[in-house]
């Protein structure tokens, strides 16, 4: 059942560009943009995946991103479609030899041309909940970290935690340790909902802990869930008000997922099958939000992501800097040029080979790819510069500004995606994608 707060009367231009995207792009649940291997695969194995990189990280120059993912957490939340796994209560095996591998493929990393003097951006440590590790794993984890690459001031060390690890102790470790930016998961702030999600904190909690991150000097991020059981959108713009007032610099807005992780809770809250009444309902609320936001000064820098000053969210924007990615740690993926690649779960991460490292697989992007990528990129990263257009995508722009996906930037020269683009960003790459693709190529 839609919550009846979520009937709300929607404005006239966002029902024109849901009935004009939905012409142009028809789909029965929210797309979100694919991973390339997600689509077709690997051409190349792990092991010849990783003699690839071998070749090419030495012949590329200049900044890079580095990705960590470490998969565990205190315990297990129902609604997460994250590759993660709960803490251990009592013997930690596995734990101890995942860190192990994971220390040893930073040096494998490091030992590869002259990667480790090239500037990084950003250390992103995502999961799970990377700060879950006991203080002197989480520390051995940094420490090899920097060892091993050339990190300095203006690198931005960011890890994605929730209000849970934000306790003093925690914060304090952080600190000494020179993170610069928290992405925090919290999810809602309504009670009734954090409750059903798995989380034991209570809201004034969150948001005391949320405030005593900003006051620490540090860059704060914050997930926000839409699309849960009986949320409604007054509930969800509330919540929205209350991170502004406490000062967040960013907000991410992720529609609840459904996925093999979470399967068995989306049966449980009758959410395994959203039909289009609900999408409808969902897509208004998201709209709502992405407004409140704008009107609170938040500025879209990724089409999830709405930032003040000085959240740049460094690593979902790796690529629009034109910088490879090192991914490391189970299911993390990376980029090297045009080359992706991609890690194993956890079991094959722990059961695959120390040398080289657990890759599943890899794979060159095709021509088509090659030629869609700065347009996907852009429209991922909130704003499509002409300078990038060739005269086919310069087409594309216009009919996705007809459809109300995109508009005109005249300041910036450029074409801006819309919170409607936003919404069906997974339909606008695809289509940028097919743009590009010649007769019998896979695109």
């Amino acid at each position: 059942m839609i919550p009846a707060d979520n009937a709300i009367s929607p404005r006239a231009d966002w029902v024109a560009a849901w009935t004009q995207a939905q012409a142009l792009y028809p789909a029965d649940e929210h797309g979100m943009p694919l991973p390339t291997w997600s689509v077709r695969g690997f051409a190349d194995d792990g092991a010849a995946a990783w003699r690839q990189l071998v070749r090419r990280v030495p012949e590329r120059q200049g900044a890079f991103s580095i990705y960590a993912h470490l998969p565990f957490c205190k315990t297990r939340c129902p609604f997460c479609d994250c590759h993660a796994t709960a803490m251990p209560r009592g013997e930690r095996t596995e734990v101890e030899k995942y860190l192990l591998r994971f220390r040893r493929e930073i040096e494998q990393w490091h030992e590869l041309g002259a990667l480790a003097q090239r500037p990084v951006t950003t250390i992103h440590l995502g999961g799970g909940t990377p700060h879950s590790l006991l203080p002197d794993e989480f520390e051995q984890v940094v420490q090899a970290l920097a060892a091993n690459f050339a990190a300095d001031q203006q690198t931005e060390w960011a890890i994605e935690t929730n209000c849970r690890c934000l306790d003093d102790e925690h914060a304090g470790q952080l600190l000494q340790l020179g993170f610069t930016r928290i992405h925090v998961g919290a999810q809602t702030l309504r009670p009734r909902l954090r409750a059903l999600l798995g989380r034991r904190d209570p809201p004034e909690t969150a948001l005391v802990r949320i405030q005593a991150a900003r006051d620490r000097g540090w860059t704060v991020s914050v997930d926000m869930l839409y699309g849960l059981p009986e949320q409604t959108t007054a509930d969800l713009l509330a919540d929205l008000r209350l991170l502004a007032a406490a000062g967040v610099h960013g907000v991410s807005l992720y529609r609840l997922n459904h996925g093999k992780y979470n399967h068995r809770f989306m049966e449980r809250q009758g959410l395994a099958t959203r039909g289009p009444e609900r999408l409808f309902a969902d897509y208004l609320m998201f709209m709502a939000a992405a407004e409140l936001l704008a009107s609170l000064g938040y500025v879209k820098n990724h089409f999830t992501h709405f930032a003040r000053p000085p959240d740049q969210n460094l690593y979902a924007r790796h690529a629009v800097r034109g910088e490879d990615l090192v991914a490391l740690g189970a299911t993390a993926d990376g980029v090297c040029g045009d080359y992706y690649y991609r890690h194993g779960d956890l079991a094959a991460y722990l059961a695959g080979s120390a040398s080289p490292p657990p890759l599943q697989g890899g794979g060159t992007f095709t021509p088509a790819e090659r030629q869609a990528r700065p347009l996907i990129t852009h429209l991922m990263a909130g704003q499509v510069p002409n300078r990038i257009l060739d005269e086919k995508g310069s087409a594309f722009a216009a009919k996705l500004a007809e459809a109300g996906l995109l508009r005109r930037d005249v300041n910036a020269d450029a074409w801006a995606l819309t919170d409607a683009g936003s919404w069906f960003i997974g339909e606008c790459t695809a289509a940028a994608l097919r743009l590009y693709a010649t007769p019998g190529e896979s695109a």
